[in-house]
């Protein structure tokens, strides 16, 4: 079998740091992969840099071991980025074989993320896959491996809930809205402050379909600069808390030391708004908003350990459905382990038939030749031979496709038997394609 073969380091094995050493501009990707493709050890590589992780998957020769693919990646990378070998050792992993395989799968499933079930991995795989292509990277082997892992990934998200939940506190906000006004159309929001937590949770709920943005801070200009970000309006925070009347979310980041909005004002408000809903959320340490609102009908408040809660529940939801994932990601390598495998001996039987027949053909015109059959007899002796043929070839052929299969037995060593033993001349599968 091709040696398929990976290293690689990410958020998991070592700091931020050595990642940056590592890592690959797009320009540096197209440079290394040609650098790589005229290594005598590799005739195939992909690489995946991004800021959590650097990995380089490649294909070797069969008849090598696989530590030697394994150390011209090492050298490779240790050059390129002047990174020590032994230092590149100590912060990375290799994997082959079915390995690479269902790492590979693992990555692209966002199983091996830092928040598992995120999204972007898949697409970013992608984008790596596709320059690696447009370099010659790609060959018969990976062009195979990569569009499959593609496959696997969306069949974890579709089979699973691996990616549903809110898991950062913006988003967990955005996840309770929706429970709330259950659309958020013609909702307003208003900022007050300008933490940056209060900022990404606003721009996530315009992404999600928030009309209006009002924008509050006791510096009139402060609020200006942020209102601009989101065409919003901007108004001097003002203690009587009027700029809240036409406010269906209220998100308040500030570093007050003492409550920005108490109950009996906020009530105030809301009998203004003819008590239409209104949900608060509360970034701040310490608190803005007093916890006594919560008491005042149709106004839900959460502070920052409320939305931390739901980030927890979501990602143990998610680790419970990780579970499931990597059961579908170990059955989708091992079979397409196999199927690499039998990719294997194609050309061996196929060298084999061809053979076979070619002799066939040989003494059947032979007999032709000095028996003067007519046509007739011709096409029944041309079928008797064929039949022959393939009685001959069944048990040989059955038997090298189920060594593939066969844990305990050495398809490569059945291989190497027959070509050895009837001389075959091997079709070389990657002149075929």
């Amino acid at each position: 079998m091709n040696q398929i073969v990976s290293i690689g380091t990410s958020h998991h094995v070592a700091p931020v740091e050595f990642r940056e050493k590592l890592a690959f501009s797009d320009e540096q990707l197209i440079e290394s992969l040609q650098h790589l493709r005229e290594s005598h050890n590799v005739h195939e590589a992909v690489i995946i840099s991004t800021c959590n992780r650097v990995e380089v998957y490649a294909v070797a020769n069969p008849h090598q071991t696989v530590e030697s693919p394994i150390k011209t990646l090492i050298d490779f990378l240790a050059r390129f980025h002047h990174i020590g070998v032994e230092t590149l050792k100590k912060w990375s992993y290799r994997h082959h074989n079915l390995g690479t395989i269902q790492h590979l799968f693992r990555v692209t499933s966002s199983l091996d993320s830092m928040v598992v079930g995120e999204s972007q991995i898949l697409s970013q795989v992608k984008e790596a896959f596709d320059i690696s292509r447009s370099a010659g990277g790609a060959g018969t082997v990976l062009n195979r491996l990569f569009p499959k892992a593609f496959s696997v990934g969306k069949r974890i998200r579709s089979e699973t809930t691996i990616a549903s939940g809110a898991v950062s506190i913006s988003y967990a906000a955005v996840e309770l809205a929706k429970k709330i006004f259950n659309a958020l159309e013609d909702k307003t929001v208003a900022i007050i402050g300008a933490g940056e937590m209060s900022e990404l949770t606003a721009k996530h709920l315009v992404a999600n379909g928030v009309s209006k943005v009002i924008v509050a801070n006791r510096t009139y200009e402060r609020a200006v600069k942020i209102a601009e970000k989101f065409k919003g309006i901007p108004v001097a925070y003002e203690d009587d808390l009027n700029f809240l009347i036409d406010a269906d979310i209220v998100i308040s980041s500030t570093d007050a030391p003492h409550y920005l909005i108490e109950r009996q004002p906020l009530a105030e408000i809301m009998r203004k708004r003819k008590h239409r809903y209104m949900f608060l959320i509360d970034i701040a340490v310490p608190r803005d908003i007093e916890p006594d609102v919560s008491k005042i009908n149709h106004a839900f408040l959460y502070n920052i350990d409320d939305l931390e809660a739901v980030v927890a529940s979501n990602l143990k939801e998610r680790q419970q459905e990780a579970t499931r994932a990597e059961q579908i990601v170990t059955e989708e390598a091992r079979r397409f382990h196999d199927q690499i495998q039998i990719l294997e001996v194609n050309p061996t039987i196929k060298a084999l038939h061809q053979q076979f027949k070619e002799v066939a053909e040989t003494e059947l015109q032979a007999c032709v030749d000095k028996t003067g059959l007519t046509n007739t007899q011709e096409a029944a002796v041309a079928s008797m031979t064929q039949a022959i043929v393939k009685k001959l070839l069944h048990h040989p052929v059955t038997n090298l496709r189920h060594s593939v299969n066969d844990g305990n037995t050495d398809h490569v060593q059945y291989i190497h038997a027959i070509q050895e033993l009837f001389a075959l001349n091997e079709i070389d599968e990657k002149e075929q394609e």
